[in-house]
């Protein structure tokens, strides 16, 4: 086969994936909705004199400092930060009901960076909610939806589905090198690298497993081999899940679910809440099967079958 029949018949086939892929299903709608909702909690649980106290060099209230300067909790200058909290609240609230989401992604994205950039003490979550909700934003703005539970009603343009096809590839590639990198990460510190991490994980005062289940694991954790299991255990999980999340619809199934469980870990473990269910949103959103039936050919769209340069395989090949 020439070159020009192997690049014509590569491009068909990209054309035709992409007819296919459509993004527009309950799996996104979760996945999104599960991420606006950790971050929810953040400002709902939490009253913004907690949000923004002083910590080391950070004084108390907002930082506002350059890019920062605008967060919601900076825009209104010195007024009183809880209603730029009770504002980030709506916001995130609506999002996370799934309504209009084409017209609602630029402001999640904004409550979601206020959030990350301007309180004390972000932890991992609010930086990875930052990263995807921006990388969700082009495939929310080619939803037309008035929900984002409900089926759709009509097909995608052809630049929507290639739009979100792009989108999509670069949260499971983001989702996967996080994961990947976290754990090859660990192997540097020495308790990680000891297997002995999860011990002390366990009896840490501000992050430690907490009751009923604290008796549980403490006395498990004294157990050489559970202890080496479960610190271990961690770091490979950690490492399938990036390999599976580039795989097939199959594969990042199995990446989801060891997600879920790993995160269910931690939120019983250490009750990082808001950081695990950021986590399983994203597993969710890039977990989502890739495609659909055959979309109906839109008036004045090219024939995905005529091929992308004019000839057919065989003709490119006969010349």
């Amino acid at each position: 086969m020439s070159v020009t029949a192997f690049v014509d018949e590569q491009a068909a086939s990209l054309q035709r994936h992409l007819g296919r892929f459509d993004f527009r299903s309950r799996w996104f709608g979760v996945g999104r909705s599960l991420i606006c909702f950790a971050e929810l909690t953040v400002v709902l649980l939490t009253p913004s004199k907690a949000l923004l106290i002083p910590v080391l060099t950070i004084t108390e209230g907002a930082r506002c400092d350059g890019v920062r300067a605008a967060s919601a909790f900076c825009v209104g200058g010195d007024s009183n930060p809880e209603y730029a909290r009770w504002l980030l609240v709506a916001v995130l609230l609506v999002a996370a009901s799934g309504y209009r989401p084409r017209w609602t992604v630029l402001p999640q994205l904004w409550a979601v960076y206020s959030i990350a950039v301007s309180i004390s003490v972000p932890d991992g979550g609010e930086s990875v909610s930052l990263i995807i909700s921006l990388l969700m934003a082009p495939i929310c703005l080619a939803d037309d939806r008035k929900w984002h539970w409900s089926s759709p009603d009509k097909p995608l343009r052809l630049n929507g589905h290639a739009i979100s096809f792009a989108a999509f590839w670069a949260i499971r590639i983001q989702l996967a090198y996080l994961y990947l990198d976290t754990a090859i990460s660990k192997f540097g510190v020495a308790d990680w690298a000891n297997g002995t991490a999860e011990y002390y994980f366990l009896r840490d005062n501000m992050f430690g497993v907490s009751e009923p289940l604290d008796g549980l694991f403490l006395e498990l954790s004294k157990i050489p081999v559970v202890v080496v299991g479960m610190t271990w255990g961690a770091l490979v999980v950690e490492m399938i899940i990036a390999v599976c999340l580039l795989g097939s619809d199959r594969w990042r199934k199995v990446a989801l679910a060891l997600d879920i469980l790993l995160h269910g870990m931690i939120i019983v473990t250490m009750g990082l809440w808001s950081f695990a269910l950021v986590m399983i949103g994203c597993g969710i959103v890039a977990s989502m099967p890739a495609l659909t039936a055959p979309r109906a050919e839109e008036p004045g769209e090219p024939d995905e079958k005529k091929p992308a340069f004019g000839r057919t395989p065989a003709e490119a090949g006969a010349a």
